[in-house]
């Protein structure tokens, strides 16, 4: 595994995430008025779900499982068609984008309760979410630096190996991706439901 692993791509991605979150943040003070006004009902909304347990159903967890497979999905592509694999990056970065936007949001809603509350909703699915992302991303960016190596210097790619390793990394992510899924639409409500 250690092979498979960089810890500078690690990094890169890490601090990528991270840039993500912190634009996330900023966003929401460029925001207008209206604009602010509609996501405090979205997030007012959300948590009365939740309190309501209306939240936790399949058709909520096929959803997210839905969006949390097209991210492996979308860095796996990428990766393989190696002029794409920028993408992986963008995809770190959008998801800490999306975690940031979240924090603001809820903490503009519910002021100091918000905070608290909004740090208990990334529990503990995104905080897997990341994980997986900068740990798959890094992995996979990995396999297309090596798989454009060996293009350029014209080196024999045993393809039926590759592919094997990027199926069964993939099959991974995915049950990962699930379970992160099956916590946030069953266990996260009843972790934010201590402070609702």
């Amino acid at each position: 595994m250690k092979k498979l692993i960089d810890k500078r791509i690690i990094i890169i991605n890490a601090a990528i995430l991270i840039l993500g979150l912190i634009s996330g943040i900023i966003f929401l003070l460029f925001t207008s008025s209206l604009d602010k006004l509609i996501i405090k009902e979205e997030i007012t909304d959300y948590f009365t779900q939740i309190n309501n347990g209306t939240s936790a159903n399949i058709t909520n967890l096929f959803i997210s499982f839905k969006y949390n497979i097209t991210y492996i999905f979308i860095i796996t592509i990428s990766s393989i068609i190696y002029l794409f694999s920028p993408l992986v990056l963008l995809i770190n970065f959008y998801k800490g984008f999306l975690i940031g936007f979240l924090i603001s949001s809820i903490t503009l809603t519910y002021k100091l309760k918000g905070f608290f509350l909004s740090i208990l909703s990334l529990l503990p699915h995104h905080i897997i979410m990341c994980l997986i992302l900068i740990i798959y991303g890094s992995i996979m960016l990995h396999f297309s630096y090596k798989l454009m190596k060996g293009t350029y210097n014209g080196e024999n790619i045993n393809l039926k190996t590759f592919i094997k390793k990027i199926g069964i990394l993939f099959l991974s992510a995915s049950l990962i991706c699930l379970i992160a899924s099956i916590l946030e639409i069953y266990l996260n409500p009843l972790i934010i439901k201590l402070i609702l």
